[in-house]
């Protein structure tokens, strides 16, 4: 059985470091969380039971400080062991909370949960609990990765500032006590990745004895593993190429496509007095034909975004649509001051131009959407200067000195819609007086989609309140416009046709390795 992804060599397979994708899709093969979120909410992967109210292992109380924490207890499955066959218990939690806590890792890779995690208290070998900032509902509780503190405690204890350097995941990956998930790691060499069941897995047996991962380090590579017949079955973000190989390789692939929360969206620089103007924004939407965008680049399987959430994820509303419409746009932007010259080039009345510059990594689907922006804009005579930058980056502290325009990027709310919080609220601008803390590195100042993040930070977890405040936000976020919303992206999984399990039969997301199967 055969698989691939796309990512740097040699794969980091440490729980606590590496975000790129490939990585974690490996990952996830090899370790699992103790709590997961699943499309219908936690599900328990290591624990026994989903804290609730009702039995008394979830509830509220004032911290110390007088704000509000969420206290979730749980206790481990007693079958859960590492792939060594030793017991996964509160010791490997604890060790972790305190690696997480001395080497500055807040949240687990592409997963910001985490970071709402305030303390995690061992009561015995069994039970723990984690504190966490706020008042949160059941999709936002998680418990950190798990490390075996069998193996890796005294790595650390020897030297902390070098632990990961150190760590068995760098050194000896082969070592089996470092997983728990349905595979372990055989062997990691030649960008290939050898696993093979783990027989100490709790959950449903792999059907397969083994996997073989092929590390490609672009999609260029990719393709040409999938056309020389190497892969059985992979999953991809990159649409074009997946569009191509399930049209030339239909004899041998099924392709599947899932609808995605992976949002394609421009993020604004607050510091430009062009894009810090609303009717600036509003007038860009407005002069955008999404939905001809989505069908010439995407065949028409994406789906237009109105705000943070796809017509496919929970809480989602219908807001304001910014139907394509170029003459609502001019009027706009002749309100904004910005009028048009004979040679078709808007400025104000001191004379500046309408002019700002995009920025993108050369990689799809801003290749091709990058000059259809242009083309756009520059039919209402805005000058836009798309400029290639192959070190973009969105954690860049100084991004408002670096970016002075718009940025394109395309992201997912692993995590929840709160995740947006560390985005767009203006309270997340880093600056001294928060201690350097936050994502908003665009200086995004929005006050009613601030209030409407407080809002459902405080909504509680009953559905009608919890929604009321979904909606609010949605509306605050279309209205104001934080960032310019494109599509939400689609996911191609191509497996070959003797598989089967290797797709959500619903949803036509991947599914979990250890479902995948020879058809009868």
């Amino acid at each position: 059985m055969s698989t691939a992804v796309i990512g740097s060599w040699p794969v980091d397979l440490h729980p606590l470091t590496s975000d790129e994708l490939g990585h974690v899709t490996v990952k996830r093969y090899l370790n699992r969380p103790v709590l997961e979120q699943g499309t219908g909410g936690p599900v328990c992967t290591y624990c026994v039971s989903i804290p609730t109210e009702t039995d008394g292992t979830l509830r509220f109380q004032r911290g110390a400080d007088g704000t509000w924490e969420t206290i979730a207890l749980y206790v481990l499955r007693p079958e859960a062991k590492w792939a060594d066959g030793v017991a996964i218990t509160t010791a490997d939690v604890g060790f972790t909370w305190k690696v997480m806590r001395h080497s500055g890792v807040v949240s687990a890779p592409l997963d910001t949960r985490a970071t709402d995690i305030k303390d995690v208290h061992v009561i015995d070998a069994r039970t723990f609990e984690v504190v966490h900032d706020g008042l949160l509902c059941g999709t936002r509780l998680s418990v950190p990765p798990i490390l075996p503190s069998h193996l890796e405690q005294k790595i650390w204890e020897a030297d902390p500032k070098s632990y990961f350097e150190h760590s068995l995941y760098r050194t000896k990956p082969e070592t089996p006590g470092l997983y728990s998930g349905p595979f372990r790691l055989t062997k990691m060499a030649d960008n290939t990745v050898r696993l093979a069941r783990n027989r100490f897995w709790a959950g449903r047996s792999p059907a397969f004895d083994g996997v073989t991962v092929a590390v490609a380090a672009n999609k260029a590579d990719l393709e040409k593993l999938v056309r020389d017949g190497k892969v059985d079955t992979f999953t991809t973000l990159e649409f074009d190429m997946g569009r191509r190989l399930a049209k030339d390789l239909a004899d041998k692939y099924t392709a599947f496509y899932a609808p995605s929360d992976f949002l394609v969206h421009l993020r604004p620089n607050f510091d430009n007095p062009i894009l810090a103007d609303l009717r600036v924004r509003k007038a860009l939407m407005y002069g955008l034909d999404r939905e001809g965008l989505v069908s010439s680049l995407l065949d028409n399987k994406g789906t237009v975004a109105q705000s943070l959430l796809s017509p496919f994820m929970p809480g989602y509303a219908v807001v304001d649509r910014y139907t394509y419409n170029p003459q609502k746009a001019a009027i706009l932007l002749d309100e904004a001051g910005w009028t048009k010259g004979k040679d078709g080039h808007r400025s104000n009345a001191a004379g500046k131009p309408l002019r700002f510059e995009v920025r993108y990594r050369r990689t799809q689907p801003w290749i091709d959407l990058a000059p259809q922006l242009a083309k756009a804009w520059g039919a209402l005579g805005v000058q836009v200067d798309m400029v290639e930058d192959p070190q973009l980056t969105g954690d860049a502290v100084d991004s408002r000195q670096r970016y002075p325009g718009m940025v394109g990027f395309s992201e997912w709310l692993l995590g929840g819609i709160e995740v947006a919080r560390y985005w767009y609220h203006s309270a997340m601008i880093p600056s001294a007086a928060n201690g350097w803390q936050g994502s908003n590195y665009f200086g995004i100042r929005v006050p009613a989609f601030d209030a409407a993040m407080d809002r459902l930070l405080t909504a509680g977890c009953a559905i009608e309140p919890r929604q009321a405040a979904l909606v609010d936000l949605q509306k605050a976020y279309a209205e104001g416009l934080p960032a310019l919303p494109l599509w939400f992206g689609t996911v191609i999984t191509l497996s070959d046709h003797r598989l089967e399990g290797t797709v959500n039969s619903r949803t036509f997301a991947a599914a979990p390795i250890e479902n995948w199967q020879l058809r009868p």
